[in-house]
């Protein structure tokens, strides 16, 4: 059961998508203390009460937002998604919980007028924190096994539609960015290519063992110039050779893409990639 927390798990670090999900999970903690008023805040009798009560949600919303969106910006040495685990997504939402209790209890004096101390703080923190921490755990957990069985079965679906590798003798030539010819070889010898700062790394086979050439130019031009549809961007940084895939193993931050040649040598897929490469397989094995 350990090794779970040692295992990787996706961030969320999408902006949009994370804005929007915490503004949703924020509006529902508003709407739930207004409708329901738990917590025995129904029988407060005061002005502005919903008012006081959605300002929670605004909390949450910010909390999570700082957490998960701006967190990993400003300390992305720290909180790296390709080195992202259980254990560390655990602890990121119990540091959450801890600033958004920290919160409400500062926004509970200020609303309220009333004088803070940390004997007060300490009680309002050790009445609800205790019982935050399992649902953290929870949470984190069943979101490692929720997204590792989902880019499993689609790893599986991906490996069925592998085709025969084929060989292609056409030359591509590699221009710097200056546009000089810098690097060529055959397009059956490619990999793939990795974007390393202001350089590509060109991976490639010669007589059987992985090599690699860098080049000053970026990857989204380094594409431009390979005019063959089985070279595919399957994340921000990589681009694949797909008549060299060997299989596709799935966990819970995405996919992965090995070759037959070289068990050192492993590209992953973004995860809004994974329908793009699946659909793509399926057309190039009609």
């Amino acid at each position: 059961m350990i090794y779970i927390f040692n295992q990787p798990t996706p961030l969320h670090s999408g902006i949009k998508t994370n804005l929007i999900r915490y503004a949703s999970v924020g509006l529902f903690v508003a709407l739930f203390l207004i409708i329901f008023q738990p917590f025995g805040t129904d029988a407060v009798q005061m002005d502005y009460k919903n008012i006081f009560l959605a300002g929670y949600g605004v909390i949450v919303m910010m909390t999570l937002t700082f957490s998960f969106v701006l967190i990993p910006r400003l300390f992305p040495g720290i909180v790296n998604e390709e080195k992202w685990l259980v254990w560390k997504q655990i602890l990121l939402l119990v540091f959450t919980l801890i600033l958004t209790f920290s919160v409400c209890y500062f926004y509970q004096a200020f609303w309220f007028d009333y004088k803070m101390s940390f004997r007060g703080f300490s009680y309002f923190f050790m009445t609800v924190f205790p019982i935050s921490i399992f649902p953290c755990v929870v949470i984190a957990l069943l979101d490692y096994i929720h997204k590792l069985k989902k880019h499993q079965a689609v790893a599986l679906t991906l490996n069925d539609q592998l085709g025969e590798q084929t060989n292609d003798a056409s030359l591509i030539n590699f221009l710097d960015d200056k546009g000089r010819e810098s690097f060529s070889i055959r397009m059956d010898n490619l990999l793939y290519v990795q974007a390393a700062n202001n350089y590509v790394e060109i991976n490639y086979l010669d007589e059987g063992e992985v090599k690699r050439e860098l080049i000053r130019n970026t990857i989204s031009k380094v594409q431009s110039q390979i005019n063959n549809d089985s070279i595919v961007r399957c994340h921000r940084s990589y681009l694949v050779n797909m008549d060299k895939i060997g299989r596709i193993t799935g966990n819970a931050q995405g996919y992965k893409i090995h070759f037959p040649f070289t068990a050192e040598h492993i590209v992953p897929v973004s995860r809004s990639k994974g329908k793009i490469l699946l659909d793509l397989m399926k057309s190039k094995s009609v």
